[in-house]
């Protein structure tokens, strides 16, 4: 692409193979130890553009962390991309390349969206590759051996590339918190045993509610038998919902179907209305728990008493009737899904547990007492946050409902 008033060509992608930084060659490491040579890579990408380079041979887990062993480079390296403003960094591996074992590459993106092409699902992948890919006079595959099931590899790092983050002396949190969980060493309360639904208490016109069925202590996690059961709805999957959702409230499929609206329009209203929104994989996307824990409601100012809060003095600072509007878009990073450092295998590979874990009880619950969360925390997508803070602000005033409440009112 040329942009003609600055008369720069920027590129769209930027393919390096000329250095590879396992190597420690001295020119490779005076160009990733430090941002100069990084910049001008970032200033000659479109705003969606992306950097791709080869790392050479792929990590072991018996290697040391990459600061202090042969990938010592590869650390610089991916270092100066966040320092030049790359959003979103990836590592994955390829057996095919040529060499005498697997080798690993990384790919940079400028613009943290553009995150959601590389995590598209294999159906959609398919379809750009048959739409993109030129056609052979043999009939024959194009590409040997990459299709779209081989993307689907490429988006999760080898176990080998998380092993060495976690070895890092200053030791990332979501280590700790998000490779998954210990049956034995978590306090957890089962649905069985610990939860209800019945006629929510928060007000008389909201709908079902989660209640306690017994006293529950302060620290315990609720029904984690079940938090890796969740629906999942991916940015592509998600857009296609609404973009039928949409074509289901026109007149012109209203005549023809007359009960497509009511039923896209209530599978749409369940994601949404019980789903918890994230960014994590570049645009918006939900998921949508598949157990009883769904049913609970939001706590108003502050009042909820199961979730995690960040902050190191246990302080909730924020709530739906505190927040500035007009400072949404700043405080909205308070409760972004987004990583906070554009370079994270652990997430890249846990992102689903990402989502479902790390909630619990923040004050003894006693029996009869209701389940209520922070809805702030499911929104997930700056658009739409100030729309949900006037909602649950409506709500809590008791001159609103929720929109899965509103829709059972209207569809009855």
């Amino acid at each position: 692409k040329v942009d003609k008033e600055n008369e720069e060509e920027k590129f769209d992608v930027i393919i390096m193979d000329a250095l590879d930084p396992y190597t420690s060659v001295e020119i490779a490491g005076g160009l990733y130890n430090g941002t100069s040579f990084v910049d001008s890579l970032f200033n000659g990408l479109s705003e969606d553009g992306v950097f791709v380079v080869q790392l050479g041979k792929s990590k072991m887990s018996t290697d040391p962390p990459d600061e202090v062993g042969r990938f010592k480079d590869t650390a610089l390296m991916i270092e100066a991309l966040d320092e030049s403003g790359f959003e979103s960094i990836h590592t994955y591996a390829e057996g095919h390349s040529g060499f005498y074992m697997p080798w690993s590459y990384l790919v940079a993106f400028k613009e943290y969206g553009t995150k959601a092409n590389w995590q598209r699902p294999a159906p959609q992948m398919q379809i750009e590759l048959y739409k993109r890919l030129q056609k052979t006079k043999s009939g024959k595959p194009i590409l040997k051996y990459f299709d779209a099931e081989t993307m689907m590899r490429y988006q999760l790092p080898p176990k080998a590339v998380e092993t060495l983050y976690c070895r890092q002396d200053e030791h990332p949190y979501e280590c700790d918190y998000y490779v998954g969980f210990d049956p034995a060493k978590v306090n957890n309360c089962p649905a069985s045993e610990c939860l209800k639904v019945e006629k929510s208490r928060i007000s008389e016109f909201a709908g079902r509610g989660l209640i306690a069925a017994r006293d529950i202590p302060e620290s315990t996690a609720l029904a984690v038998e079940g938090s890796a059961q969740q629906f999942s709805f991916p940015p592509f999957t998600f857009e296609v919902v609404q973009s039928m959702s949409d074509w289901a409230s026109m007149e012109g499929g209203q005549d023809n179907l007359p009960l497509v609206k009511k039923e896209y329009n209530g599978f749409y209203t369940f994601i949404p209305g019980y789903g918890y929104g994230s960014i994590l994989l570049g645009k918006i996307h939900y998921a949508v728990e598949s157990d009883i824990m769904l049913f609970a409601n939001h706590g108003c100012n502050g009042s909820f008493n199961y979730g995690f809060i960040e902050s190191e003095d246990g302080e909730i600072k924020f709530t739906e009737s505190n927040i500035d509007l007009d400072n949404a878009a700043e405080i909205m990073e308070h409760f972004t899904s987004r990583p906070g450092d554009p370079y994270s295998p652990v997430l890249d590979r846990n992102w689903r547990h990402s989502l479902n874990s790390g909630d619990y009880i923040l004050r003894d619950v006693k029996e009869g007492e209701e389940i209520l969360c922070d809805y702030l925390s499911f929104v997930g997508y700056i658009i739409e946050f100030k729309e949900e803070v006037l909602s649950l602000r409506a709500q809590c005033a008791g001159e609103g409902v929720g929109v899965v409440t509103e829709y059972e009112s209207e569809s009855s």
